[in-house]
């Protein structure tokens, strides 16, 4: 069964917020394509998924900033404009859910100017400045363990005496502003090694008496989804859109896309945009499958708005050995074969790419683990989408 975990990226005026009312924030940006990227970041978030939090660094010392935890999510993400002022320790606090200029009210989050310029922050209907985050997406948590200490940069990247590396968030941190996202799903092993993290760095000691005040009940979101427009169709408005979508429903039951999916008590993890490269070489959507409680095939997923090129083919020689590396390196079963699944979407293909498939061989190659692992790359499932009242259907597209 699916073993997501997320972490959510704050600061420290939001975290406490966060921490003592029990939610997840998430921007809400002007632009609708980046909204639509967001919302397929925010859309993988199931209830019972592993919450982390990242609090990055504003001027407080190394060791009061980095990753934070342990919670669950309780809810669907669910868009909410109310503020939500802080409890306790972080009453001064407040997370907004709407421009404070009583002109606008409006959910937008700020518009960043040139960097570095004064009073370049502002909101992006009523050009007001207030530098408040504005984060009316949101998901319910549960703490399942509160640990009062952090897991700083150095600890989690650079300090190897605790098994696994934390890849997907490594590669983030490695190339520059521009990259960085409100959410990043994390791999299960990567999950696993936060925790211990976590514990060894608290003593395994969580705060048993912290006292928390949940701002909202489960059962009074159930009529605030977050609603996604696809557009008329036949095509949907933005690629994001298409990614948003397939994320929101991979784990149901769509026609065709279930196939490709397979069955859900062996879908270990889904996240979206994974970076797998240093260079920030990224696949749009990837899946992996467990069986026996081994990890035996990979189902990377890309995403074209329009008709699938012939260079998606050379995107596959890219990204193989590093989606095999990135799926099997860390795995607490070794793993002695691997299956990656190349699976192209789009509005149909094009002819050249139709004419590359016919000649497509599959191939294998090895990764040097402590049992060696040989990975096959399979010849790739190409479907075509269709836009039709408001959802998407698929066809199988091959011949």
């Amino acid at each position: 069964m699916v073993n997501n975990a997320h972490v959510f990226v704050v600061d420290a005026t939001t975290f406490p917020v966060h921490r003592d009312r029990l939610f997840c924030g998430v921007k809400n940006p002007y632009n609708e394509n980046t909204r639509h990227g967001l919302y397929a970041d925010l859309f993988a978030v199931r209830p019972g998924d592993l919450i982390f939090f990242y609090q990055s660094r504003i001027d407080e010392p190394r060791k009061e900033r980095g990753f934070r935890g342990i919670y669950r999510a309780i809810s669907p993400p669910f868009f909410d404009k109310k503020n939500v002022p802080g409890f306790g320790d972080s009453r001064t606090l407040t997370v907004y859910g709407k421009c404070p200029n009583p002109k606008c009210r409006e959910p937008y989050s700020l518009k960043s100017g040139k960097a570095g310029a004064l009073g370049s922050r502002k909101c992006p209907l009523c050009k007001k400045e207030h530098g408040q985050h504005i984060l009316p997406n949101r998901v319910l948590i549960a703490p399942v363990s509160y640990y009062l200490y952090p897991v700083d940069d150095n600890t989690a990247y650079i300090n190897h005496t605790n098994h696994g590396m934390l890849w997907t968030m490594l590669f983030r941190k490695t190339f520059g502003a521009g990259r960085a996202r409100s959410i990043t799903h994390i791999l299960p092993e990567e999950a696993q090694k936060l925790a211990r993290l976590l514990r060894r760095v608290n003593s395994n000691n969580p705060s048993e008496s912290y006292e928390f005040k949940r701002y909202k009940e489960p059962d009074q979101i159930i009529k605030k989804p977050i609603a996604l427009d696809l557009g008329p169709g036949p095509e949907t408005k933005f690629e994001s859109s298409l990614e948003a979508w397939i994320i929101r429903n991979i784990d149901k039951n769509v026609p065709i896309l279930s196939e490709i999916v397979g069955p859900r008590e062996e879908l270990e993890y889904f996240g979206n945009n994974v970076l797998y490269g240093i260079g920030g070489e990224k696949v749009d959507i990837l899946c992996l499958h467990k069986n026996a409680g081994v990890r035996y095939k990979a189902t990377v997923i890309e995403l074209k708005k329009g008709p699938v090129p012939k260079e998606a083919l050379s995107q596959i020689e890219d990204y193989a050995y590093w989606v095999g590396q990135l799926s099997t390196a860390n795995v607490a079963t070794p793993i002695e074969k691997f299956d990656i699944q190349p699976v192209l979407i789009g509005r149909g293909a094009t002819a050249n790419l139709k004419k590359k498939l016919v000649s497509f061989k599959p191939w294998s190659f090895p990764i040097p683990l402590a049992t060696k692992c040989n990975v096959t790359v399979k010849e790739p499932i190409l479907l075509a989408y269709n836009v039709s009242k408001k959802t998407i259907s698929f066809d199988r597209a091959n011949n």
